[in-house]
């Protein structure tokens, strides 16, 4: 059972906490550790519905993630505070390193962080992938699960494609597990 809603500091706080640390595309990772196991303000399954809805709208995933689980938390003050906490830190270092770089830090030392942070990354990635496969629910969710991964995964089908394949036969489990 998740908690009420947050204080608005004690929010403040755990939103700016994962802008800071955060990084690469396994960030929701971070979310999850956060707000689901951490302070418990979201269940497990509230938190996967936030990631299903955001992976279908438009434009930047975590940010939507962000101002979903923010709206949740805070109404449209919080969507507000989470998505510049999530931002604000990581566009500050960014600015930081870019003005590093052109006073002269070394390409060398900027293109092996870039690696270890891009490897990191992947790792995340793969470890919210293993976390959020409660979503998956029974088998028809893995085949759909695995339908998805050999059309993106394996034969590089665009994202937009992969989404229209994957509607009907998730709309059929849908109907299926709702009869």
């Amino acid at each position: 059972m998740p908690s009420p809603r947050p204080a608005l500091p004690e929010f403040v706080r755990a939103f700016a906490w994962i802008g800071l640390i955060s990084f690469g595309g396994g960030r929701q990772a971070y979310f999850q550790d956060e707000l689901v196991e951490r302070r418990q303000w979201l269940t497990s399954a509230e938190f996967l519905e936030a990631v299903a809805l955001t992976q279908m709208l438009p434009g930047p995933g975590i940010g939507n993630l962000s101002a979903c689980l923010g709206q949740r938390l805070g109404g449209w003050l919080g969507a507000v505070l989470a998505v510049a906490c999530l931002t604000l830190p990581g566009g500050l270092m960014t600015l930081g390193v870019a003005w590093l770089y052109f006073r002269g830090l070394p390409a060398t030392l900027t293109a092996a962080v870039g690696l270890g942070v891009s490897a990191a990354s992947v790792g995340l990635g793969l470890g919210s992938v293993f976390r959020l496969r409660a979503g998956i629910g029974d088998p028809g969710g893995y085949g759909i699960a695995a339908f998805t991964f050999v059309l993106f995964g394996l034969l590089h089908w665009p994202i937009h494609w992969v989404l229209l394949a994957a509607l009907p036969p998730a709309l059929a489990l849908a109907w299926r597990r709702r009869a």
